[in-house]
């Protein structure tokens, strides 16, 4: 079972993207479990969700303490992130426009929020990052592609679709591991 945990600002689609993970994860034949952590979240306060996605059914509904993977939606978060927990061999997805090495964890980077600006996905407070790195993590997950279009249809059927497809399709396949 793999377990995601993600770390972003209220207002950036954590929630959203946890249960599109879940979703694709049942598109592609697995289980998916969408794991919502509501404190006193706020616009602008720091937020998380989490996922899991198992080849067979999921019994454990606790937070994730120690996931494989983290997703950080600001790269301004990338501390605290990794210091909330994560496994030891977790790996790191870090939207950010340059590379960020993570002391001692594989880390991979996209820059949703130009991927996001470019695809004309803005909202009254910036760009919503959530459906680029929704693509991003489906490529660090071995999600293959027409999975994510599936999701993303079956989410946002008609106009909404094509520039979500073309945000998580770019993130995709612009998404790279840091090399250190």
């Amino acid at each position: 079972m793999l377990e995601i945990r993600i770390n972003g600002f209220g207002g950036q689609g954590s929630v959203t993207l946890s249960h599109l993970l879940a979703q694709a994860a049942l598109e592609n034949g697995e289980y998916g479990q969408a794991l919502p952590f509501f404190g006193v979240e706020r616009r602008g306060a720091p937020v998380r969700a989490a996922v899991r996605i198992s080849p067979t059914t999921i019994y454990a509904h606790s937070q994730c303490d120690l996931p494989d993977y983290v997703v950080v939606m600001s790269e301004k978060l990338v501390e605290a992130a990794v210091s909330e927990g994560i496994s030891e061999s977790g790996t790191v997805i870090v939207n950010a426009p340059h590379p960020v090495v993570v002391k001692n964890h594989p880390t991979w980077q996209v820059d949703a929020d130009a991927i996001a600006r470019e695809a004309g996905l803005i909202s009254g407070d910036g760009p919503l990052i959530n459906i680029p790195l929704f693509g991003a993590v489906c490529r660090v997950l071995n999600i293959p592609q027409n999975i994510v279009e599936q999701t993303i249809l079956n989410k946002w059927p008609g106009n909404n679709a094509k520039r979500n497809l073309d945000a998580a399709g770019k993130a995709y396949c612009s998404v790279t591991q840091i090399r250190v």
